[in-house]
C-alpha cells in the first residue's frame, strides 16, 4: 500500500487575506505526492489531481465595486471551495483571482463530480451588505496523476492548459486535460 501524506502533515504558509495555504505550500505538497508515486512500483494506484480554478469576469468585478469588495468576494469564495470537499483535500490560493485544489484518492469522475458540485456553489449569489446580491462563476481545469504528469511543473502545466481549454469554451465550465488530449 502506498502511504500517501495529507497535507496536515506539512508545515504550512498561508494566503494572508483568505488563510487558505499558498502557492509555496502547494508546490510542497505535490513535491511529496509525486516523490510516494514515483517510489512506488504499484500499477493499481490511486491518482490524486490538481484542479486549476480562476473567477471569471473578476477584475470586472474588481473596477466596478471596488478592492475592498473584491476581498471580500475572495474570502467568501475561499469558504465555499471549502465546504465542497473532503477533510483530506486541500484548497489553495495561487494569488490574484486563482485558486487550486489537490484531491487525493479520486478517479476521473469524482473529480469531475466535485468541479461540478464547485461550479454550482460558486456561482449562487454573494451577499457584500450592498442592495442586491453579487454573482461570480468559474472556470475549472483539471489534471490526474500520474496519468497527466507525475512532476509538480508538469501536473501544473497540464492543469493550467485545461483551464485554457475550459474559457475557450465558455466559462463557469469544466475541462480535464486527457480529455483535451482525446478529442
Amino acid at each position: 500500500m502506498i502511504e500517501i501524506k495529507g497535507f496536515s502533515d506539512f508545515p504550512a504558509s498561508q494566503d494572508e487575506l483568505t488563510g487558505l495555504a499558498d502557492r509555496a505550500a502547494l508546490e510542497d505538497h505535490l513535491d511529496s505526492l509525486c516523490g510516494s508515486y514515483a517510489q512506488s512500483d504499484f500499477d493499481d494506484r490511486l491518482q490524486f489531481a490538481i484542479l486549476c480554478i480562476d473567477l471569471d469576469g473578476f477584475k470586472k468585478f474588481n473596477d466596478q465595486y471596488g478592492r475592498a469588495e473584491g476581498d471580500s468576494l475572495l474570502k467568501l469564495v475561499a469558504d465555499r471551495l471549502q465546504t465542497c470537499l473532503r477533510k483530506s483535500d486541500v484548497v489553495y490560493r495561487m494569488g490574484g483571482d486563482e485558486f487550486a485544489i489537490v484531491l487525493l484518492q479520486v478517479t476521473a469522475n469524482e473529480v469531475a463530480s466535485v468541479a461540478d458540485r464547485i461550479i454550482g456553489s460558486v456561482s449562487q449569489p454573494y451577499d457584500l451588505g450592498g442592495p442586491e446580491p453579487v454573482a461570480i462563476s468559474v472556470t475549472i481545469g483539471a489534471a490526474l496523476a500520474p496519468r497527466d504528469g507525475d512532476t509538480p511543473e508538469s501536473l501544473l502545466w497540464c492543469g493550467d492548459a485545461a483551464l485554457y481549454i475550459a474559457k475557450k469554451a465558455g466559462k463557469g465550465v469544466y475541462r480535464r486535460y486527457s480529455e483535451r488530449r482525446s478529442s
